[in-house]
């Protein structure tokens, strides 16, 4: 996707749309504001035409996207954030139909086994074994308020991670001599 090809409001309309369908790709909430940043991080390295739609930049805690928490902050109607999590709300799933029968059946399947997959994997870590693996994989540290505790921890994060099944046992080694 190239930059300014859509106007603001579509751009908008395309950034809901995404949200959705990634909060509907299980069926439970994302446990915390940063496992629902992280997960759309990671959605959004899978499909990277849609990088410019978020322009991650690191954060405090890992890459942030301001224009995904805008969008969760500012569509009560279709997003719920509370102390349960980030999820759909009952207009907010009828939404997300309604854009599944929009999209070409091949490219929405494609999108949606992306989502149903970092979803399975990654709904059940920690904040900071998500933080931790994002930063061991993808950088993002220079403004992080958390790095280096989580370096300090790297032994028991990365033990988590592989008795979660979340990484190899090669990628566990990595990870301790990161």
């Amino acid at each position: 996707m190239q930059k300014n090809r859509l106007s603001y409001e579509d751009e908008e309309l395309f950034r809901k749309k995404l949200i959705t369908l990634l909060l509907s790709g299980a069926d439970k909430p994302i446990i915390s504001k940063v496992n629902f940043q992280k997960e759309l991080f990671l959605l959004i390295r899978a499909m990277p035409q849609f990088d410019s739609l978020f322009d991650f930049i690191p954060h405090r805690l890992g890459p942030y996207s301001n224009s995904a928490e805008h969008i969760i902050e500012n569509n009560p109607e279709l997003f719920v954030a509370d102390r349960k999590g980030i999820y759909l709300s009952d207009e907010g799933k009828e939404f997300s139909s309604s854009v599944s029968r929009e999209m070409r059946p091949e490219n929405f399947d494609r999108l949606f086994q992306s989502i149903q997959f970092i979803r399975s994997i990654y709904d059940n870590l920690t904040d900071d074994e998500f933080m931790f693996l994002v930063y061991m994989t993808y950088g993002y540290t220079e403004k992080s308020d958390r790095f280096e505790d989580l370096l300090k921890r790297k032994k028991q994060l990365s033990d988590s991670l592989l008795r979660k099944k979340i990484i190899t046992h090669q990628r566990y080694e990595e990870l301790l001599k990161g």
